[in-house]
C-alpha cells in the first residue's frame, strides 16, 4: 500500500462516525494505530479530560502505555498533561534529558521501557478536550512533517469523536442532509454572485472576499451568505475584507 493510500485510509476511517459498530472508542483505537503505523514511535495512547480538566486513558496499543498515561494523571506530570494544558506539541526526544521538568514521570517512563515521549493537544475548535501520548523505546525525535500529520489525525478524531452519537442515521436523514448541503450551495453562489455584480468582480474572486470576512467573523460562509440573501448584510460591507 502506498503512503498516499495510507494517508487516505487514516482519516476516512477517522471520519467514519455513522457506521453500527463505530463508538468513540473505536475512533480513538483507530487514532492510536494510525498513529504507530504512519510514523516512527513504537507506541501511542489517547487521554480525555474529564469535567474536572484530569486526564484520564481511554485507548491505548499496549498496557505499558496505558498504564504510563494513568500514571501521568495520577501525579499531574508528563508530557500529556503540558500539552494538555498549554494547548501546544511537548516533545522529549530523551526523557532522560526531561527529569527536571517530569521527576516523578521520568523514572515510571523508562521503567515502562520508553526513552522518548511526545504529546499533542486533541482540540476540538480550539478548545482543548485531551492529549495523545506517542512513546519509543529509544530516542527518537518526530521531524516537522510527522509532528503536522499526528496533529491533523488528532484534530480530525477529537472532532469526529464530539460529533458521534448513539442515535442510528436512518435513510431520510440522509436525505435531509443533502438536501440542507445543496440549499447551503445555493446560498453561497446567490452571495458569490451579489458581490462580483457589486464590485465588478470576477466570482473566485467574490468568493475570496465571501471567505475572509467569514473567518474574520468567527462565522460559517453558509451563515454569511445566507445573511446576504436576506439583505441584513451589504455586499459593501463584505467587500471591505481583503482576502
Amino acid at each position: 500500500m502506498t503512503r498516499e493510500r495510507q494517508l487516505t485510509e487514516a482519516f476516512v476511517s477517522l471520519t467514519d462516525v455513522t457506521a453500527d459498530e463505530v463508538d468513540p472508542m473505536v475512533l480513538l483505537r483507530r487514532l492510536v494505530d494510525h498513529s504507530v503505523r504512519l510514523t516512527s514511535v513504537d507506541a501511542a495512547g489517547v487521554m480525555l479530560a474529564n469535567a474536572r480538566g484530569q486526564l484520564r486513558p481511554v485507548a491505548a496499543t499496549s498496557g505499558q502505555v496505558e498504564m504510563t498515561e494513568m500514571l501521568q494523571g495520577q501525579i499531574a506530570q508528563g508530557p500529556c498533561v503540558d500539552a494538555y494544558v498549554t494547548g501546544v506539541p511537548v516533545h522529549a526526544d530523551d526523557i532522560g534529558a526531561r527529569a527536571d521538568r517530569w521527576p516523578a514521570f521520568v523514572p515510571l517512563a523508562e521503567a515502562a521501557g520508553f526513552r522518548a515521549v511526545h504529546a499533542l493537544p486533541l482540540r476540538v475548535r480550539h478548545q482543548r478536550v485531551g492529549a495523545l501520548n506517542l512513546l519509543a523505546h529509544g530516542p527518537t525525535s518526530l521531524s516537522a512533517d510527522e509532528t503536522h500529520l499526528l496533529q491533523a489525525l488528532a484534530d480530525t478524531a477529537a472532532t469526529a469523536v464530539i460529533t458521534w452519537t448513539s442515535d442510528p442515521l436512518r435513510p431520510f436523514d440522509i436525505v435531509t442532509r443533502a438536501q440542507a448541503a445543496l440549499s447551503g450551495k445555493a446560498l453561497v453562489d446567490t452571495a458569490i454572485g451579489m458581490i462580483a455584480a457589486t464590485a465588478g468582480i470576477g466570482p473566485s474572486r467574490a468568493a475570496e472576499h465571501l471567505s475572509a470576512y467569514a473567518a474574520a467573523r468567527g462565522e460559517r460562509v453558509s451563515e454569511v451568505a445566507a445573511q446576504m440573501v436576506k439583505r441584513v448584510l451589504l455586499p459593501e460591507t463584505v467587500l471591505r475584507f481583503e482576502p
